[in-house]
């Protein structure tokens, strides 16, 4: 029980730290390790609101899909249903590996911890990479 209610206080901060201020400019970018929790936690930032663009573009393919079953536009609802599933799966893992006060408030890691930190931050980057593949040959698609 408690890890249920830790993972839903994670994942609802990270809905609240997804509504942050998005809007500052390039002299304002602070440059950050991508292998800190702040890190981490940035690469998230900046593609957690694309879950709801990936849900609109596997809708607006849905009709070319079923027309065409083995069509490229079913392959790319499967990417973008792939890359949603990444998001959650690592949602869900980094909840489970790192206490609430570690993710949201930047408590000290333990050695095994900083190590477990750097796997996550190779696994958003991964998240990251499907999720923009998939966005950007599903608008390609819905160009043509």
């Amino acid at each position: 029980m408690k890890k249920v209610l830790i993972l839903f206080a994670l994942i609802a901060g990270l809905a609240v730290s997804c509504k942050g201020e998005t809007s500052k400019s390039n002299t304002e970018a602070k440059v950050v390790d991508p292998y800190t929790m702040e890190g981490v936690m940035a690469v998230h930032d900046e593609i957690m609101p694309k879950m709801g663009q990936m849900a609109k573009l596997s809708s607006a393919l849905k009709p070319l899909a079923d027309s065409s079953p083995k069509g490229p536009e079913a392959k790319a609802i499967e990417d973008l249903k792939v890359a949603h599933e990444a998001m959650m799966t690592w949602m869900k893992e980094i909840g489970d590996t790192f206490t609430h006060e570690e993710i949201m408030k930047g408590a000290a890691l333990s050695d095994e911890k900083k190590e477990a930190l750097r796997i996550e931050a190779d696994k958003i980057a991964e998240v990251k990479r499907l999720m923009l593949e998939s966005i950007t040959n599903a608008e390609a698609l819905l160009r043509k």
